[in-house]
């Protein structure tokens, strides 16, 4: 090992490189730490000061002969003793960038840079400079060429690593091996002939031999069959959905809009979502473009969708409809709003709950049926189902109807299609119109509250202009005016009058 290797600088440094590279060592190398080592940088230091100055000048006059051949100054160089010093100023000029390609490939060439040939006394600093950039000059077209989904590029510039022979030869062969695997398992673009030129190139193949790297052969061979999973997923997406996997499908791959596939997974089951999380995590992990290409671009665009409960405007709906039903019947409605309100509340409490019941008895029935519901349901307007959706609303319709009046049921029809048109634009975008809009939401609810508390203000008036006072209307006796005189009085003897049952204070 030479003084240039030790202080780990180019033969050619000056002495003011020399000076700052030695006191820099030393912070590392003390004497009382390791001694040898202390005592091996101090004899460097000191050859490097003695042999600095004449090396490069000799250099400098053997470079300097430009109508020579990068050969022939090399040869002239060997002949005066300075074939190292000239190796070492065309590394710099390498790395640099100011030597050709023609004259770099000599100089790879000749000197076997990059490999177990090269010379020991060359500085580890500047290998590991070359070899830094002339790894990341061969990795660069390659990903790109991925990276824009070119697959003759790509294809050229694997071909053109050849002309490097530094590629084949240890440990740059099993880094660009490995490097190489890894570039293919995580790239989001997948040629199935780029793959097959790699593997006849790398030598991967089934065997148990093959120079692949063990964790991403198995990734790869997945990928590589990924167009055929892809087919037959689209293809279970086209059948009728008799089970979980044709329903995940349908989901995840049918060509339908955000909307469509909101109402769909609303007839899901259990078994159907974990069907949906198992082929969502397929193609997440080997099918990148597919799932960018899902709504908000992700492959999950269904997560919440398995543990919301669409079932508010059912709701909204009954109680509407009970509301009105109560107050449609109602007799009497003069001074008496805010109690019938409260008697079809009651009403609607009792509706909401006993629909929730029948509702998880029917879901699981109408599931079982769902095909037929859907064969069905491909002949009626808004893509209703007649088991699913149509029978429920009939059925419920039909019982306000008989506990109050038509009314009731044309009430519940109208609020559910009035909410079903406003929700359908809005359940076009993957996120929620509540999270996109944060302050909106909070200033509905808002005056939602306060317009449900003058609401109740102005019923409350209401039926106070429609209740009696206490000296107005037929009284009670102790509010007569003869209960205030002696019985004795003459004007009370007789039957009361008119004055006396209706709205007269007494004077005085």
């Amino acid at each position: 090992m030479t003084c240039w290797n030790v202080l780990g600088l180019a033969p050619d440094a000056d002495s003011r490189t020399i000076k700052r590279q030695y006191a820099a060592l030393l912070k590392k190398t003390r004497p009382d730490d390791d001694p040898e080592g202390f005592q091996r940088l101090r004899e460097a230091y000191e050859a490097a000061l003695q042999g600095c100055g004449q090396p490069r000048q000799t250099v400098e006059v053997v470079i300097a002969h430009r109508g020579e051949t990068l050969d022939q100054r090399y040869q002239a160089a060997m002949l005066d003793g300075t074939a190292l010093f000239f190796e070492v100023h065309l590394l710099h000029r390498s790395i640099e960038g100011d030597l050709s390609a023609e004259d770099t490939r000599w100089a790879f060439e000749t000197f076997n840079w990059l490999t177990a040939w090269q010379r020991l006394e060359l500085p580890v600093e500047l290998i590991e400079k070359l070899e830094r950039q002339h790894r990341a000059a061969l990795q660069l077209p390659l990903r790109v060429a991925l990276e824009q989904k070119d697959e003759a590029a790509f294809l050229a510039a694997y071909a053109a690593r050849d002309e490097l022979p530094w590629v084949h030869n240890h440990p740059h062969a099993a880094w660009f091996n490995q490097w190489l695997a890894r570039l293919l398992a995580q790239s989001h673009y997948w040629s199935g002939t780029v793959f097959d030129a790699v593997c006849v190139g790398q030598d991967w193949h089934g065997g148990a031999d093959h120079n692949c790297p063990p964790g991403d052969w198995a990734l790869l061979l997945r990928r590589q069959q990924g167009p055929i999973f892809i087919a037959r997923q689209r293809a279970l997406a086209a059948e009728p959905p008799f089970t979980a996997q044709q329903r995940a499908a349908r989901l995840l791959l049918a060509p339908m809009s955000l909307s469509q596939r909101r109402a769909f997974a609303q007839r899901l089951d259990q078994d159907d979502w974990k069907a949906c999380q198992a082929l969502s995590a397929d193609i997440y992990a080997d099918h990148v473009a597919i799932a960018e290409a899902m709504p908000g671009g992700t492959v999950y665009f269904w997560q919440g969708w398995d543990t919301a409960t669409d079932t508010w405007p059912w709701i909204v709906a009954l109680v509407l409809g009970c509301l009105v039903g109560v107050l449609v019947k109602a007799e009497r409605l003069a001074g008496q709003v805010i109690p019938t309100l409260g008697y079809g509340m009651l009403w609607a409490l009792a509706a909401v709950v006993g629909a929730g019941l029948a509702w998880q008895v029917w879901r699981p029935l109408a599931h079982q049926y769902r095909v037929l519901d859907e064969r069905l349901g491909a002949r009626m307007p808004l893509k209703l189902l007649p088991i699913r959706d149509v029978v429920p609303g009939v059925v419920l319709a039909g019982a306000l109807g008989y506990v109050f009046s038509p009314v009731a049921s044309v009430t519940l029809v109208g609020t559910l299609a009035l909410i079903g048109l406003i929700k359908r634009p809005l359940s076009n975008h993957p996120t929620p119109w509540t999270i996109r809009h944060p302050r909106w939401t909070a200033g509905g609810m808002v005056l939602a509250v306060f317009a449900v508390i003058a609401l109740y203000g102005g019923l409350v008036l209401l039926d106070r202009q429609h209740l009696v006072t206490r000296n107005q209307g037929l009284q009670q006796w102790t509010e007569r005016l003869c209960s205030r005189m002696p019985r004795t009085a003459t004007e009370c003897q007789a039957p009361a009058t008119e004055a006396q049952w209706y709205g007269q204070e007494a004077t005085r």
